[in-house]
């Protein structure tokens, strides 16, 4: 499809709870295929969504599934190509098309992308994990210093703000280091709640070496979640590191810290 002069695209952050689909020219979204991709879920290979900012709303021409997944992980906001300018009729063309001679876009292209560009959130990132001992990379071998959960990165910076991310990388390095899991992404995002809500309190010296043991107990009320389906993966696992961080502490301990879902 050649767009139109009036047509415009640019990269933001966009809320997932904003994002609509078009059910007349697209096929309906499929709960097989949701839980193979939640249940298999790589960031690094989930791509980019694409949205068309029309009549005030976001309309997903690519991405339905995935975006159910990623809000099935604790995503709040996606990192998307929003286009502007764009016809309901010319969305279908497009999303008709979309797979033709098309290679997926994903989140490291994008991060080298906007470095290129000289993006601010892109080049604030880079500055901060830099500043933190660790690298963005693509997957591969498991490596602690590399961190390959690129889009949790974008979501904290976005959603919390710079600070909580740098906040978040020191917390995980001098609490965790070398534990691998422990720069994927659901820990990134857990750690990020934690500090958005709590600050960097006594984090490092009451979580140290707990980060295996948290994991563990996430992986396991992941498996057996049913009545508890309404808390978020990433406040799941930031409860679990409060429960932690309290474990030792007396009832009437003031270090203790008050979980409120």
């Amino acid at each position: 499809m050649t767009m139109q002069k009036n047509t415009n695209q640019s990269v933001k952050q966009i809320a997932l709870a904003d994002m609509v689909a078009q059910s007349g020219y697209q096929r309906p979204t499929s709960p097989p295929q949701v839980k193979t991709i939640t249940d298999n879920f790589d960031e690094s290979r989930l791509g980019i969504l694409t949205v068309s900012h029309r009549d005030g709303k976001y309309h997903l021409i690519d991405g339905s599934h995935r975006s159910h997944a990623m809000r099935n992980h604790g995503y709040t906001h996606a990192t998307c190509i929003v286009l502007t300018g764009l016809t309901y009729e010319q969305e279908a063309e497009l999303f008709s098309r979309q797979n033709e001679n098309k290679r997926m876009l994903k989140p490291l292209d994008l991060f080298k992308s906007g470095l290129e560009a000289n993006d601010e959130l892109a080049v604030r990132i880079n500055e901060v994990v830099g500043e933190n001992g660790f690298q963005i990379g693509s997957g591969g071998k498991k490596n602690y210093r590399k961190i390959t959960a690129i889009m949790a990165l974008y979501a904290i910076a976005g959603e919390y703000g710079i600070y909580v991310l740098d906040d978040t990388l020191c917390l995980i390095d001098c609490t965790w280091s070398g534990f691998t899991k422990a720069t994927q992404s659901m820990a990134l995002l857990g750690v990020a709640e934690f500090v958005s809500r709590y600050g960097m309190v006594e984090f490092s010296d009451r979580l140290r070496d707990k980060c295996l043991t948290v994991w563990y107990e996430y992986e396991e009320e992941m498996r057996n979640r049913s009545s508890d389906r309404i808390i978020s993966p990433r406040d799941r696992f930031c409860r679990l590191l409060v429960l932690h961080y309290n474990a030792g502490l007396g009832s009437k301990s003031k270090k203790r810290l008050v979980w409120e879902d």
